[in-house]
């Protein structure tokens, strides 16, 4: 049975018994902060295990019966996986849920009719065997006496095996918690070993859990760790997890789930990639690349991107340990993009995101390979040499590793796995206090500021409880009238602020918009009879509170005074661009792909910046067509419309959300869409969504004109566009076609011929350049004339020639040595000029044991420079070359 086919007869099972089936949600938590991933079925529903209202949206009504096929990712046991028949990072787990509704008797049962039921998986029944918590009877029963499981295939076992959360009882942690039972399938004794007697047994893979049954029913309070108590909980819950890759397995009768039409295709392009058979589990590179792909798709496909920190971490951490396997199947150049492509054509029917976003994945993947490649095969040289001078069962020192992650890249769990390959331990203790010291020294080093914006939290929670939040009127007016409520400075509550003082004004109404959504806050003035404050910036308490940071500059204020409150006109350009950000994210989903996601932004009065999710520069062209196409809805003038409704209407809509950011039940969806009449003179008809609660124009049109000012990376797989509108973007062309204007008179051409003339300049400078190097070369073989001056000697059992020239520089020197080198037939040349120094090795010498690099060290010891290099060939500065050559033959005779 394929597993798509598992996967479809597990989820119609459970609609057939009153479940409502779910897609799966994304691998990216999106409100549990708890969580990097997705880690297992029940984690996005968790609210509704605490007792929230089980309703999703799409589907009316409450539903307290549901069920999911839920891609999940775990890399706890990272290093097991490849090696074992358990382990996996990216996995699929069929799950089936009450939320206070159906319990034990309902999920035992029909767990059981759907193993064995010949309708539906049709497994042997006198092969199953099932484990319940050591205290759980009525599990006990239901299992004894209504299945009919026989009680020598029923296993009691304490709370470390069948528990949940394990060992809760008597460690923690607090929380909602319960008996668990499990259903294992004995493969038979070809899959297991001697001590395997049954499951929870022995150290073999005869007894595999398929599918385990938390019965949440407990409230566990108590010190943690340490004994709890357990108080029944008012909602009793059912949490089920079936493995659908392990039941693939022995559906489909093969070793293990890698063997399985759901790894195999991957494998088998893994073969054909590297020209390495697989040979079933002692393949474990075969096995690590091919799970580790899929993780990778599959995080990619859901909007994570490569970073160094949080998730990005981690799948950068799985594409390199997959890189670095493929490294050891001869794989030299990007070869897991190429696997991408079959992820998506195995898992894609149920997981369309992986086809829709593939081109920006294939993307993703090659850079970071290109990337990690090169820092790969110079760490694992260097790692080499390290692990040479080290004894099965040593040490590698922490501070060699963390040279090694600082100054070569090389991830420091790529440095531990390889040393245990090799019986060497490294010191995690030392890399961690390097860590710490050179974290210290980036602090010390970077010089921070930031104004402190300070807030009375308990005034704030007392106003907020009398007078509610404040009352905005921005989105309509940039002028309006307000009473001063609270005036804070600092901690402390003032009666009165006079001239001079710098203050936090809270007002029942304004139309100053407080910093938020990347929108900058607010700037302008409050005035009243006989006095004036300048408002620096507003930002908002997480009360809901507008805090107008204020210099007051006439007169006095006072709680209680009605005030004039004035947002500078600066504002207007501030809502032109922050319309023009949605109308660039538009842009670059279209010209892009859906892939894009925004990652952060900034609208200011003088400018706009976006930072979003993809892989690689942008061409010249696909800025081009991104510029070009915001103009165009600009000049159509589409209106820019806002409502307010419910979140989950809003998302079904389609509304864009900045990810990590927290929305209300209700919120503010600004819409920008072309009208039928005028799209047929667009390139594409603009439709933007986006829960703002920001500033905005009413038409398009009043953006004027937008310009891309420029396009940068950020972080990998982020990048940045800063942009500018009206006016601005009008005198930044402006400026640009000046000085295009002056550079075209500077060279004696027209405006549309200076790419042409700058090419023509670029040849002339790379032909003379030419002549330079072929004058130097012709010039250092006038110097070494016919071998006068290099006269071959001999050290140590090396001959060697060594000469002093002048006027070249570090490239005419080394090609002085090649051809010293290969005319001369010695064992080393040295050529030096001015300071500088090269040593080259012939590939004889080399095997002999001779080393540039090692000789390069010891004259630089002896003759004051420092250089370095490889085996071939070395170089430095800042040499006293009579003291180095005179040195040569005493340091030949040293590395003999």
């Amino acid at each position: 049975m394929r597993t798509a086919e598992i996967r479809e007869k597990y989820l119609k099972f459970f609609e057939s018994k009153g479940h409502l089936a779910l897609p799966s949600f994304s691998l990216i938590p999106e409100d549990d902060p708890t969580l990097l991933f997705t880690v297992a079925g029940m984690a996005p529903l968790k609210p509704y295990f605490l007792g929230a209202r089980p309703v999703f949206p799409g589907h009316e009504g409450e539903h307290r019966r549901v069920v999911t096929c839920q891609k999940c990712l775990r890399v706890g046991d990272i290093e097991n996986v490849g090696r074992t028949a358990r382990h996996n990072t990216f996995f699929e787990m069929l799950g089936n849920f009450s939320f206070g509704d159906y319990f034990k008797r309902e999920a035992i049962l029909w767990a059981w009719e759907f193993l064995t039921s010949p309708e539906w998986l049709g497994l042997d029944p006198d092969r199953l065997y099932v484990t319940v918590f050591e205290d759980d009877d009525e599990a006990y029963r239901i299992w004894r006496d209504e299945v009919g499981v026989p009680e020598e295939r029923i296993g009691r076992f304490g709370e470390d095996e069948n528990f949940w959360p394990a060992n809760a009882i008597s460690q923690g942690p607090n929380g909602p918690c319960g008996p668990c039972s499990e259903i294992f399938y004995d493969r038979g004794p070809g899959f297991g070993s001697a001590d395997e007697t049954g499951p929870n047994t022995g150290s073999g893979d005869r007894f595999v859990e398929v599918w385990n049954l938390v019965f949440t029913q407990y409230n566990r309070t108590g010190p943690v760790p340490g004994p709890g108590q357990l108080e029944p909980l008012p909602q009793r819950n059912i949490d089920t997890g079936m493995g659908l890759y392990r039941v693939a397995a022995i559906l489909q009768d093969v070793q293990d789930f890698y063997d399985t039409d759901t790894f195999r295709p991957i494998i088998d392009r893994v073969v054909e990639l590297s020209g390495r058979p697989y040979e079933g589990a002692a393949s474990v590179s075969h096995r690590v690349i091919a799970d580790h792909v899929r993780a990778v798709v599959a995080a990619l496909s859901d909007g994570a991107v490569f970073s160094n920190t949080g998730r990005g971490y981690v799948i950068r951490r799985l594409l390199r340990r997959a890189v670095r396997h493929g490294y050891l199947l001869g794989l030299r150049e990007p070869f897991m993009y190429r696997l991408a492509p079959v992820v998506a054509e195995v898992l894609g029917d149920y997981y369309p995101e992986m086809r829709d976003n593939l081109p920006a994945t294939e993307k993703a993947i090659r850079l970071e390979e290109e990337r990690f490649l090169t820092t790969l095969e110079s760490g694992i040289r260097r790692l080499e040499d390290l692990l040479q001078g080290i004894p099965q069962g040593g040490v590698l020192s922490g501070e060699e590793a963390f040279r090694l992650y600082d100054t070569y890249g090389f991830p420091w769990d790529l440095t531990v796995e390889i040393a245990a390959e090799r019986g060497v331990r490294v010191d995690r203790e030392g890399f961690e206090r390097a860590m710490a010291r050179q974290q210290e020294r980036a602090r010390k080093a970077s010089a921070f500021t930031g104004e402190v914006f300070v807030k009375s939290a308990e005034a704030l929670d007392t106003l907020v409880a009398a007078r509610g939040a404040t009352e905005f009127t921005g989105y309509t007016t940039l002028e309006d009238e307000g009473e001063v409520l609270l005036i804070l400075e600092g901690e402390a509550e003032l009666e009165r602020a006079e001239a001079g003082r710098e203050v936090q004004v809270v007002l029942d109404r304004t139309p100053f918009y407080a910093e938020g959504g990347g929108q900058i806050g607010d700037f302008g003035y409050l005035e009243w009879a006989g006095g004036r404050a300048r408002v620096v910036t507003t930002r908002k308490s997480p009360q809901g509170i507008h805090l107008h940071q204020v210099r007051v500059e006439e007169g006095v204020l006072e709680p209680g005074r009605r005030v004039r409150a004035v947002v500078d006109p600066a504002r207007r350009a501030t809502e032109r661009n922050h319309t023009a950000t949605h109308l660039l994210h538009a842009a670059l989903r279209a010209v892009l792909g859906p892939h894009v996601r925004q990652a952060g932004s900034l609208v200011a009065p003088d400018r706009l910046r976006f930072d979003f999710t993809h892989p690689e520069p942008l061409s010249l062209e696909e800025l081009e067509r991104i510029e070009r196409l915001v103009n165009r809805w600009v000049q159509a003038d589409f209106p820019v419309t806002w409502t307010y409704k419910p979140l989950e209407e809003a998302k079904r809509e389609g509304a864009m959300a900045l990810f990590g950011e927290k929305y209300a039940d209700v919120v503010r969806v600004v819409s920008v869409e072309g009208s039928p009449d005028v799209r047929g003179i667009l390139d594409a008809p603009v439709t933007s969504k986006e829960l703002c609660g920001g500033c905005h124009v009413r038409r398009t049109g009043e953006i004027g004109y937008f310009v891309i000012r420029s396009e940068e990376a950020l972080a990998a797989g982020v990048r940045r566009i800063e942009a500018l509108t009206g006016e601005a973007a009008v005198a930044f062309a402006r400026g640009l076609l000046n000085r295009t204007q002056a550079l075209a008179r500077e060279l004696g051409t027209t405006v549309e011929a200076v790419p042409e003339r700058v090419q023509k300049l670029q040849e002339e400078l790379k032909a003379r350049g030419r002549e330079i190097e072929r004058l130097k070369a012709e010039l250092a073989r006038a110097q070494l004339g016919t071998g006068g001056k290099a006269e071959a000697r001999e050290a140590g059992g090396w001959r060697y020639l060594a000469a002093e020239l002048s006027g070249l520089d570090m490239n005419a020197l080394r090609r002085a040595a090649d051809e010293l080198l290969e005319a001369r037939g010695v064992d080393l040349v040295a050529v030096g000029a001015d300071g500088m120094l090269v040593v080259k090795v012939s590939p004889a010498a080399q095997e002999r044991g001779l080393a540039a690099g090692r000789v390069m060290k010891a004259l630089a010891e002896a003759a004051g420079g420092r250089g370095g290099g490889r085996e071939a060939l070395a170089q430095g500065g800042g040499f006293d070359l009579k003291r180095a050559f005179a040195a040569l033959e005493e340091v030949l005779r040293s590395q003999s």
